[in-house]
């Protein structure tokens, strides 16, 4: 979703972690949702994502807090915040001197997704190119980026500027 708007509030870590290490010294699902206030569909969630840590409900034992892991909430990301500032720059320099439509910005994209050897949808690898989607909410974290068309005459210098500017940008990788 584009723009989704939370229903809930976000649950405090803290309290999920102490009602999971609850469950572990032997309170039941329920009866954890009705003290810690957590729905018991949350609880089950982190309960299983703990599972390594709660091998056994039948043997009671402490579990420290700072064992139980919370799950991160939203969206995979294809890229980190470092990669996707590469790439922000590298279609900025494109941009500058090439000019680009969305097609060809959501190729480089897939083309820098298998350089960098990071794991992205398969439509990526059936399309070669990064979903509209992606595209989508990438033009939404970055507002400065413009994309325009390119143009017809591509002067010499312009070219010999570019790849200049490209192979500076690799070696710094």
């Amino acid at each position: 979703m584009r723009n989704y708007k939370r229903k809930t509030p976000k649950r405090d870590p803290t309290i999920l972690r102490g009602a999971v290490a609850a469950m572990k010294s032997g309170i039941s699902l329920r009866a954890a949702s009705n003290i810690y206030g957590i729905p018991r569909s949350t609880l089950l969630l982190h309960r299983r994502n703990n599972e390594t840590i709660l091998p056994d409900e039948s043997e009671p034992s402490e579990v420290d807090i700072n064992d139980v892991e919370i799950a991160p909430k939203g969206y995979k990301t294809v890229f980190t915040e470092e990669q996707e500032k590469v790439l922000e720059h590298f279609l900025y320099v494109t941009n500058d001197y090439f000019g680009l439509n969305a097609k060809q910005a959501r190729s480089l994209a897939y083309q820098y997704v298998k350089h960098v050897k990071v794991a992205c949808p398969l439509s990526w690898h059936r399309d070669e190119m990064a979903g509209l989607e992606w595209f989508r909410s990438f033009k939404g974290r970055h507002p400065k980026l413009m994309l325009t068309k390119p143009e017809r005459n591509l002067e010499t210098t312009n070219v010999a500027e570019f790849f200049a500017n490209y192979f500076s940008v690799v070696k710094t990788e």
